[in-house]
């Protein structure tokens, strides 16, 4: 099939920016001592793009939860290492 959406899994991620535009970069964290991290997938798009899906993925995750009536917690540890406050998600 020429029009196959190709599937991943990716466990680490890193975002590049830059005045004109962005790139979401995805992988898969090393599992043995000596491994390095190894980035796959490369998403190359505009600043205008990369604020839509903020917005949409933010609107998406909070959807779930009201409609689960769950709630994904997020490790404290993560969120001081991404820089992530209460202020940034409404924790």
């Amino acid at each position: 099939m020429a029009n196959e959406i190709q599937e991943f899994f990716s466990d680490i991620f890193s975002i590049h920016i830059n005045p004109w535009a962005s790139a979401l970069t995805f992988g898969l964290r090393a599992v043995q001592k000596g491994e390095q991290d190894k980035y796959n997938i490369r998403v190359r798009m505009s600043l205008e793009q990369l604020k839509a899906l903020a917005v949409v993925l933010r609107r998406v995750v909070r959807d779930f939860e009201q409609k689960t009536q769950t709630k994904i917690d997020l490790p404290k540890d993560l969120l001081n290492q991404l820089g992530i406050g209460p202020e940034d998600w409404g924790l």
